[in-house]
């Protein structure tokens, strides 16, 4: 939970006509906070409530802990209400389907259960609307049921669709599937858009009971059919900035690549060391550098360099309040829509070779057993000696004769140095203290000259990539072990405890199998409890079932103005300081950071870091994910039109997901379509969730989670982006 969710539901239980002053730690039990990180923020929530004066704490002084509230304006005095019409009514995001009906999530987390909405009490709400809602449904109803009363807030101010024109007007077919009505357009607002235009829609008047909002053209992307207009159509969907405000642009444009006397001031010169950079084939933008060396005594000392962004982008400057709006550089199929202009992105702050590059640095000391023993961060200038890419360095370090390694040889010392240092700081560091390794198949997807996808490519990975991946994570937790030494508030990114709810049920899963997560079942496993499942199941059937769950009991990481440390990589404390090009949050660490190491961190620093933090954090989360979302949205939309060229043909999969309604199955090459119960004739199949299985009636065959299966390609559906697969028997080998 977010600290501005917690604030809310804590203003909205205060105002509840129920709500009775009650102690600090039934507070916390009637919002449903399980965990201490929770607790805290609790705390800090009230405390910041305490100060604009909309709440106040009564401390029991025998324990200094927040006991009880007095009567504010957000808290009645207790009395025992009547059940009203009003007091059943709910407010809540509406989640449509594209078969008419809904859900509403409540905004309260104490009424767990999502609100069922029929397609005829929706009164003209559409898909992330904000709306109130009447409980219609009785208690102890199979499930709550209710109707739409008020829309508090429209989720959606403009769609892109498909135009198609009529005689005199014209309608816009949203691309989202979950706003089931089109949008009409008189045609004095249709913008000369023709029939098969994809099309940025304004909402100019919403819907009552039964009619269609109403809209105007704003903007004509394209033809459906022309390349790159189904990617485009996804990221202004997504109201995704594909180009920056001029004054930005200016911004960036005025910025030089030329370092003067006085960027050097203060700054370690480190030019003449062999520092270099590991990127993939297409990378544009190179944030990142290292630098390794071995000392007599068997320690390391291994640089990360990192472009020094924070030096050319100023707090509240254009360039910053547009870094900061984006949150992230978005990374799809075909392009990259970046954070940053590509005057800094590609050329002022890139590492490229043999140019000198202003960088803030991460120098360590590291022992054989991958403790970090000594370290020293500061600003620094380099000149990059190389820039290497991970098939080039795995390929030399293999013995390879190639050009590409060929040409790294003069480099060949360092990079076994760095692969040595890797395997201490993996095994000997990591490993040894719980940290937990998912290594799934990412797919790379080639598209031809007219954007349609030519080939689908699971990218292995290379030594090469672990090595980098290494460094990184030391330099983050090196970095965030310093500020947090300083309590000053900072950002870092923290994973969380698994998910109770998640964990208990997968520990009564493996339990079926003979397995057990950790030594007591009501305690929350460590990293070392997982890598003793994953021990204990590799080379069995069930592996991939138990890994697949494994993964689905954690929960998501997260950006924080407080540090709770990172579960799965078994760190007590952890930040994002690598990325500064594409990343906001690493662009911000850099920028308190320097001021922390310059004794420049003021009150009135602090005071804004205080204020913010947790905002920007929050901001970051979201913007992250739903990089994530188009990311996977855009990966679908193109396995799709993929699969669409392979109908009829057959490939050998495994179950990777399993649902009332049937099962997912995942290929080779990482593309996931549906088997549908309706579709296997040969039985009637009963799901059991508990087990993730379908199981025939008659026949007692079943279908699991994790099971290899063949299937055939049934059908597919671009514009919905799914994927249909039948079963079939099988084929045998020769």
């Amino acid at each position: 939970m977010r600290t501005k969710e917690l604030k809310k539901l804590v203003q909205q239980l205060m105002e509840d006509p129920k709500y009775r002053k009650m102690p600090f730690e039934e507070l916390s039990e009637s919002i449903g906070l399980k965990k201490k990180s929770e607790r805290q923020m609790l705390t800090h929530v009230l405390k910041e409530l305490e100060k604009k004066k909309k709440v106040k704490t009564i401390t029991d002084t025998n324990t200094s802990k927040t006991k009880d509230f007095k009567e504010t304006k957000f808290v009645k005095e207790p009395k025992e209400p009547k059940e009203t019409k009003d007091s059943r009514k709910i407010i809540g995001v509406l989640q449509g389907n594209q078969r008419g009906f809904g859900f509403v999530i409540p905004d309260n987390t104490i009424f767990t259960e999502d609100i069922f909405i029929p397609e005829k009490y929706l009164n003209g709400a559409l898909d992330q609307d904000h709306v109130w809602v009447q409980i219609t449904s009785q208690p102890g109803e199979k499930r709550p049921e209710g109707e739409v009363v008020e829309i508090i807030e429209r989720g959606h101010k403009k769609l892109i669709g498909r135009y198609e024109k009529g005689k005199s007007f014209g309608f816009v077919i949203p691309d989202n599937d979950r706003l089931c009505k089109d949008i009409f357009i008189p045609e004095r607002r249709g913008k000369n858009a023709v029939t098969g235009d994809k099309v940025v829609v304004n909402i100019l008047s919403w819907s009552d009971k039964g009619k269609n909002p109403e809209g105007e053209i704003a903007e004509i992307l394209g033809n459906k059919d022309e390349p790159g207009i189904d990617i485009l159509s996804v990221l202004k969907e997504y109201d995704i900035p594909m180009e920056f405000s001029k004054s930005v642009e200016k911004e960036a444009n005025n910025i030089v690549d030329k370092i003067t006397e006085a960027d050097l001031e203060k700054r370690k010169d480190l030019r003449e060391e062999v520092i270099f950079t590991i990127d993939g084939d297409d990378a544009k933008d190179y944030d990142d550098a290292v630098s390794i060396e071995k000392k007599e005594n068997g320690h390391y000392i291994l640089g990360v360099h990192i472009a020094d962004v924070s030096h050319f982008v100023h707090h509240g400057s254009p360039l910053d309040e547009s870094a900061l709006e984006r949150g992230t550089s978005v990374y799809v199929v075909d392009r990259v829509v970046p954070m940053l202009p590509f005057n800094l992105s590609n050329t002022v702050c890139s590492l490229v070779p043999n140019e000198d590059r202003l960088t803030f640095s991460c120098e360590m000391e590291i022992d054989k057993k991958g403790k970090v023993l000594d370290y020293k961060i500061f600003k620094s200038v380099i000149c990059s000696k190389s820039r290497m890419t991970y098939q080039g360095v795995s390929d030399v370090l293999a013995g390879k004769d190639n050009p590409v390694a060929k040409a790294l040889l003069p480099f060949i010392d360092d990079l076994q140095v760095l692969e040595e240092l890797f395997g201490v700081l993996h095994t000997q560091r990591r490993l040894k203290r719980g940290a937990i390794n998912f290594d799934f198949p990412e797919a790379k997807i080639f598209l031809d000259d007219k954007g349609f996808p030519a080939r689908i490519e699971v990218e292995e990975r290379l030594v090469s990539h672990r090595m980098i991946e290494e460094c990184m994570l030391v330099a983050n937790e090196t970095v965030a072990k310093h500020v947090a030494e300083t309590k000053v508030p900072f950002l870092f990114r923290n994973h969380p405890e698994p998910d109770p709810e998640k964990l208990a049920a997968f520990r009564t899963f493996i339990n079926r199998y003979g397995y057990k997560l950790g030594s007591k079942e009501d305690a929350v496993p460590k990293g070392e409890d997982y890598q003793k499942l994953m021990e204990d199941i590799d080379g069995k059937s069930e592996e991939r079932v138990i890994t697949l769950l494994m993964l689905r009991t954690m929960q998501q990481a997260v950006y924080q103005g407080h540090n709770l440390g990172h579960f799965a990589l078994g760190a007590k404390y952890y930040t994002h300081f690598t990325s500064p090009i594409r990343r906001y949050p690493d662009l911000f660490v850099h920028r308190y950071l320097a001021k922390s190491l310059h004794g420049k961190i003021s009150e009135k620093t602090v005071e804004y870091l205080e204020k913010h933090i947790e905002d920007i954090g929050q901001h970051s989360s979201e913007t992250e994910r739903q990089a994530e979302k188009i990311e996977r949205e855009i990966t679908k939309l193109k396995m799709t039109e993929y699969m669409s060229a392979h109908l009829g043909e057959t490939f050998e999969g495994r179950i990777s997901g399993v649902t009332s309604f049937g099962f997912f199955v995942e290929l080779d090459n990482t593309v996931e379509g549906l088997v549908r119960l309706q579709n296997m004739r040969d039985d009637y199949y009963v799901y059991d969730p508990d087990l993730h299985q379908h199981i025939g009636e008659r026949t007692g065959k079943f279908y699991r989670l994790g099971q290899e299966v063949c299937i055939k390609v049934l059908k597919t559906d671009v514009d919905l982006k799914q994927i249909d697969f039948e079963l079939v028997e099988k084929r045998k080998k020769a």
